[in-house]
């Protein structure tokens, strides 16, 4: 008797198993985004990295510029090396390692601004790429969205990455005709 009462238990654990399964995927939906090509298709991303690339080039411009200047220096220094008293010389020669100093860390600063930057800008537009994600997932009837990047295969007709584009590029639209241009 007690054999067949767990016996009678255990179908219906599984017929209750089966029915709640079917009804899960029957609900089930997923979809994924690629945030990375989503950042680089995106009207606010090529925008941002063309504001970076040219901030960069400015930057790279001026400091290849004062190294320049500084390469001319030293030339000039080392053919005039024979000709100054030694005190001289080792007073435009400490002058001249303060300058490379100053020109280095000016390098360095300008290239970790720029890197902040650029990270700053990523963070923001990944940010919003998310919400347009979560906006399309909640209408769409989606139980989950996943990042591209963290899944190792995942069937090309589960995409919403061009839909997150499209509705980030329109209300980046609507920012742009609403606010001044700078």
């Amino acid at each position: 008797m007690h054999k067949k009462i767990i016996a009678v238990t255990a179908i219906m654990l599984l017929g209750f198993v089966s029915i709640v399964t079917a009804e899960v995927k029957a609900n089930f939906k997923v979809g994924y985004i690629d945030i990375q090509k989503a950042l680089n298709v995106c009207k606010a991303g090529k925008e941002a990295a063309a504001k970076l690339q040219k901030a960069l080039e400015k930057a790279q411009k001026k400091y290849e510029t004062q190294g320049e200047n500084l390469k001319k220096e030293k030339e000039n220094m080392e053919r005039q090396a024979p000709l100054l008293d030694e005190d001289v010389l080792q007073d435009r020669m400490r002058d001249f390692r303060g300058k490379y100093r100053d020109w280095e860390r000016f390098r360095k600063d300008t290239e970790a601004d720029i890197r902040q930057k650029h990270n700053e800008m990523v963070e923001k537009i990944t940010k919003e790429l998310i919400e347009f994600s979560s906006k399309i997932g909640e209408e769409g009837g989606y139980t989950l969205i996943l990042e591209r990047s963290m899944v190792p295969y995942v069937d090309e007709s589960l995409d919403v990455t061009d839909r997150v584009i499209k509705l980030h590029n329109e209300e980046y639209q609507k920012k742009e005709v609403t606010s001044p241009a700078q």
